[in-house]
């Protein structure tokens, strides 16, 4: 797990103009909201008595991880395909400062809210960002805005560190009749992936 599954072979890659064409941008990423429908994900969280924050934040990371181009990263002059991707999340304190936090992935869900959990009570007793141990090329950055039902969303990005780390959020939950729904921004380079593949991660993510 969390190592180079393949190297694309940018020479014969279908996407290789697409890449070298948004990859000259001083800002390739593109990003798009929608809202998915998270009762059913909102229901369990309140009957297990767990973090919704983190039972969204496994069922993101194991949907990003089944759409490939999701675990495509740009390495010096390389694009990389991992073999998985890794949870890494900002969590808020109660002075409204936040710090950055990486979790191991676990398939097994609640294993997996268990030991975030621990590290997210961890965090919230620290100051600052906390950088260390965070930053992983095959991470998946995530935040929760759960103030804001947002409808759209911009997120910052270190051009001059070769950044193609794609970037999920989520919104504050809102009642349409009888469902209620969740507002997700999902931002990504462009040179990586179009709408397409983000339409096909929004259909694995099962809320």
């Amino acid at each position: 797990m969390n190592q180079i599954e393949k190297i694309i072979d940018l020479p014969n890659w279908n996407r290789r103009e697409h890449f070298e064409h948004f990859s000259a941008f001083d800002d390739p990423f593109f990003g798009v909201t929608v809202n998915v429908e998270c009762t059913r994900s909102y229901q369990e969280a309140k009957s297990k008595d767990v973090s919704f924050f983190l039972l969204v934040l496994h069922r993101i990371i194991t949907a990003a991880a089944e759409v490939e181009e999701f675990r495509y990263r740009i390495e010096g002059d390389q694009v990389v395909c991992y073999d998985s991707l890794f949870p890494e999340a900002t969590v808020a304190r109660p002075d409204h400062t936040f710090s950055f936090a990486s979790f191991d992935y676990d398939p097994d869900e609640m294993g997996f809210i268990r030991k975030a959990k621990a590290e997210m009570e961890r965090l919230q007793q620290t100051t600052g960002l906390n950088k260390e141990g965070t930053f992983h090329p095959n991470a998946i950055h995530y935040s929760a805005v759960p103030w804001l039902t947002f409808t759209d969303m911009k997120h910052p990005a270190n051009m001059r560190s070769g950044d193609s780390v794609p970037k999920i959020s989520t919104g504050k939950f809102f009642k349409d009749g009888e469902r209620l729904m969740l507002p997700i921004s999902v931002t990504c380079h462009h040179g990586l992936m179009d709408g397409y593949h983000v339409s096909k991660f929004i259909e694995k993510l099962k809320l």
